[in-house]
């Protein structure tokens, strides 16, 4: 029985703790979507034609045209409204690019406007292009524009303050596909492609070259591989001297080492990318894909698509917002306006709080006989001794009278003064084996080691029931094997007591005989 419910104990106990242990384990659950697209511009005339944001007044430009009339419209970049009416332009612009202090420069086609945003007003003509205007990028810090000149196939760097070239133009084998400016270091990068037919065969060139900023010369060029409708767009990020271009047939963007000039790898981003973005403040790369409608969100840090933002029909021009993390997209005639949310942590799951298990206590099993005090054996004084039960045959002595609720049988026959009277069941439990009304010392149905047998304790014949020197067969016995290792030691004290108890009445006896 003890063994039974220590062994229970134990296994609840361990399941109680298996069950505290920690938290489940499992798979984290998925992040959600990083960029959330807030809203779409709609220019109030025509289709949009290029956006451009100012971070610092949080305005943004959109310039418009409907083939008949062309617009520039400002909006509030906090709550998408329309700040004022919209100014209109002599020509489209195509292309627009923000200077120093709220300036933003026009490109209409052979000829680039100035509009001051704080003024409301707009200058025509403030720098003439021989040829026609097809890009344009803008260095606030050093007062420079750079102007890609698709008829002329060439870059030429303006002094914003005058109007006039840095220099000469930078003229290109083709007319430039793409341009950014690296605004630290002050050097502008534009991209072209083109064939040529080398021994009797097309071969194409995709070609990123430096532009110095102070001269407007060209000072390198990087191969950028022969594909066919290969270099587009590029932006770069300044911090990490790191330069993207797009390929559009390939559905690749090209990453170049800008202090070196040279290709590094390659990051597939598919859908004919064209347009391309560089956050530096999260580092991520925006990749307008015109045939998939959408922008590729991109970690340049392990090259792979991490989101996919969809935007309206054939995406063309993107920009960025650095300081809100907002990007503006340029795509079927409207601007979709996305907003780069703070990334939630991926929670841990917190464990539910649970009452501890408690640990059931053994219910105490068959334990060593507990002494209790016996009938006093008369001192001997010279007189006629007390009346004492004697072997089979001789004159039975007086039967102790049984108690009323026998719980635990007590031998035949007095003990002395003192001697403990062992028991063969635990103190205060019933023996279902001992009829009620049954005198000590008289078996019931079912003889029990330790609690006296049939005989006395002068049989010559030694019977167990002297002191239960044996443990009996009977199926009532009432200590039934458990198979634990308690049971033994508990038989083994319960036998050893009761033969040194037999002892102590044999030698009494003897005593008292010799004596009469």
């Amino acid at each position: 029985m003890r063994t039974a419910l220590l062994t229970a104990a134990a296994v609840l106990a361990l399941t109680g703790a298996a069950a505290a242990g920690g938290p489940a384990s499992g798979p984290a659950p998925a992040p959600g979507p990083v960029h959330e697209t807030v809203r779409t511009i709609v220019p109030p005339l025509g289709a949009a034609l290029d956006a451009e944001v100012d971070p610092a007044a949080g305005r943004l430009h959109v310039s418009s045209s409907d083939g008949a009339s062309h617009l520039l419209t400002t909006y509030d970049t906090a709550t998408g409204a329309r700040i004022g009416d919209p100014v209109g332009l002599p020509s489209p612009a195509t292309v627009m690019a923000l200077g120093a202090d709220g300036v933003l420069y026009l490109g209409l086609s052979t000829r680039i406007a100035v509009y001051d945003t704080a003024r409301r007003t707009l200058t025509d003509d403030r720098i003439p292009v021989e040829g026609s205007v097809s890009l344009l990028a803008a260095d606030p810090e050093q007062g420079r524009l750079y102007v890609g000149n698709q008829a002329a196939r060439s870059v030429t760097v303006h002094d914003t303050a005058t109007g006039a070239p840095v220099g000469p133009p930078a003229v290109l084998p083709f007319h430039p596909a793409g341009l950014a400016v690296d605004t630290v270091r002050h050097t502008g990068y534009a991209t072209y492609v083109g064939g040529a037919v080398e021994n009797g065969a097309v071969v194409y060139r995709n070609v990123l070259n430096a532009v110095d900023g102070a001269t407007g010369r060209l000072t390198g060029t990087v191969s950028l591989g022969s594909t066919a409708l290969g270099s587009m767009g590029v932006t770069v990020d300044p911090v990490g001297r790191t330069g993207y271009v797009a390929h559009l047939a390939a559905g690749t963007v090209s990453v170049v080492d800008l202090t070196d000039l040279r290709v590094t790898g390659g990051i597939t981003v598919g859908g004919n990318p064209k347009a391309l973005a560089y956050d530096p403040g999260t580092s991520t790369l925006y990749a307008a894909r015109t045939g998939a409608s959408s922008v590729a969100v991109v970690d340049p840090a392990t090259g792979t698509v991490t989101e996919t933002v969809p935007t309206g029909e054939r995406p063309s021009a993107l920009a960025l917002d650095p300081r809100e993390h907002t990007l503006y997209t340029v795509a079927g005639g409207a601007v979709t306006q996305t907003v780069r949310k703070a990334p939630t942590p991926t929670e841990e799951p917190t464990p539910t709080p649970t009452e501890p298990t408690p640990t059931p206590t053994p219910t105490e099993g068959p334990t060593d006989p507990t002494p209790t005090e016996g009938p006093t054996d008369p001192t001997p004084t010279g007189g006629p001794p007390d009346p004492t039960p004697t072997p089979t045959g001789g004159p039975t002595g007086p039967t102790p009278t049984p108690t009323d609720q026998p719980t635990t049988p007590t031998p035949t026959g007095p003990t002395p003064t003192g001697e403990p009277t062992p028991t063969g069941q635990p103190t205060g439990t019933p023996d279902p084996t001992v009829t009620p009304g049954t005198p000590p010392g008289t078996t019931g149905p079912d003889d029990l080691p330790g609690t006296g047998g049939s005989g006395d304790s002068g049989d010559s014949g030694g019977s167990t029931g002297s002191g239960g020197s044996g443990p009996s067969t009977s199926s009532g016995g009432g200590l039934a094997a458990t198979g634990g290792p308690a049971l033994p030691v508990a038989l083994t004290a319960a036998t050893l007591a009761a033969l040194g108890a037999g002892a102590l009445v044999l030698a009494r006896r003897a005593r008292t005989a010799r004596n009469s």
